[in-house]
């Protein structure tokens, strides 16, 4: 539905219309008068922005049972992300470095 928007303050049957507001278009004349001298402009209604779509990312199931801490303790597996996936480059310890040497 289109809406009359005021671009300027606009006062009208004693109400005083800031602007950014929306104006009664019951009177057609007056209407037509604020649009010529550019004192409003009709606004069409935009449709409303889809919702994101996000991905689930919660601890997939693991083994199956009970915990016995109550919720702190769940049982459960890390989410799989492309983070995890990868593997943790190995860092360079004094046992590997004689190896190597040797």
């Amino acid at each position: 539905m289109r809406e009359l928007i005021a671009l300027r303050p606009v006062l009208y049957h004693a109400h005083q219309y800031s602007t950014g507001e929306s104006l009664p278009v019951n009177d057609q004349e007056m209407t037509e008068l604020w649009l010529k001298a550019g004192t409003a402009m009709w606004k069409e209604d935009e449709p409303e922005p889809q919702a994101a779509q996000a991905i689930p990312v919660t601890a997939v199931a693991g083994m199956p049972g009970m915990s016995d801490a109550g919720t702190d303790g769940l049982i459960g597996r890390i989410p799989e992300t492309p983070e995890r996936k990868t593997t943790p480059a190995k860092k360079t310890t004094r046992t590997t470095t004689r190896k190597k040497k040797a």
